[in-house]
């Protein structure tokens, strides 16, 4: 068998179909793309080659892909020795979500957008320790009502005790991450590619032991993009250098 497909977290977060998709190499394989949804790929272990029209990626771990309009497939390659695991997040795009989108600025509308999350923008936010390193992988408005990021940090620390009502949000496990994530007075551990639904409007923080890793992804889905303001939380790093 090439292929392994369950479908994750059924019916909690609206219009979104969350998949844990596997491909075992050799294998081709390829996924057709359907009209008013977005699709998300998380790809969290193995290796593989994606195509895109005329464009080829080489997948490693912790890559996303998002096709756009342009799109309608795309071509896995997974070699012998491999097995490709990512998530699929499939959304259903609302008449509002697809004005917002014929609206967003030039520069935040992609034929495919991908980026690997070690190579994505980092910011500070004020629950988090200055030993945290967070970087932003989907940015706002790209795909309507929704932001990625991820969270990375050595033991002990935590993520201070915040809440929000505007969004519904998940935690996935990275590598190594070992953490307990507490949402008002319950908590459970998340291991690595675990995914934990955070309840919505719950006071909820992270904490992670010594010699134990947190690194996790959030992914922020919007209730309305007016909620998206509270991602003026995260303040980018700078990166400007003085010239001398």
């Amino acid at each position: 068998m090439h292929t392994f497909t369950e479908e994750l977290l059924i019916g909690e977060i609206a219009d979104t179909k969350i998949e844990h998709v596997a491909y075992v190499g050799p294998t081709e394989q390829t996924i057709t793309l359907t009209d008013k949804n977005v699709t998300m790929f998380l790809f969290i272990k193995g290796n593989g080659t994606l195509h895109a029209d005329s464009m080829t990626y080489g997948l490693v771990p912790e890559s996303i892909a998002i096709p756009f309009d342009e799109i309608s497939n795309l071509q896995f390659e997974v070699p012998a020795g491999e097995e490709l695991h990512f998530v699929r997040f499939t959304k259903k795009l609302s008449d509002q979500d697809i004005e917002d989108m014929n609206n967003f600025p030039e520069e935040n509308k992609y034929n495919l957008f991908f980026t690997r999350f070690a190579d994505c923008e980092s910011y500070t936010e004020k629950i988090k320790s200055p030993n945290t390193i967070s970087r932003t992988v989907l940015p706002a408005d790209i795909v309507p009502r929704v932001a990625l990021g991820t969270v990375e940090a050595p033991g002990p620390d935590e993520v201070g005790a915040h809440k929000h009502a505007m969004l519904d949000q998940l935690f996935l496990g990275l590598t190594d991450n070992d953490i307990v994530v507490h949402a008002d007075g319950a908590s459970a551990q998340l291991k690595e590619y675990a995914l934990l639904h955070i309840p919505i409007g719950s006071s909820h923080w992270v904490s992670v032991e010594e010699n134990k890793k947190m690194y996790y992804m959030w992914m922020d889905f919007f209730l309305t993009k007016e909620g998206q303001e509270w991602l003026k939380t995260h303040k980018p790093v700078s990166t400007d250098k003085n010239d001398y």
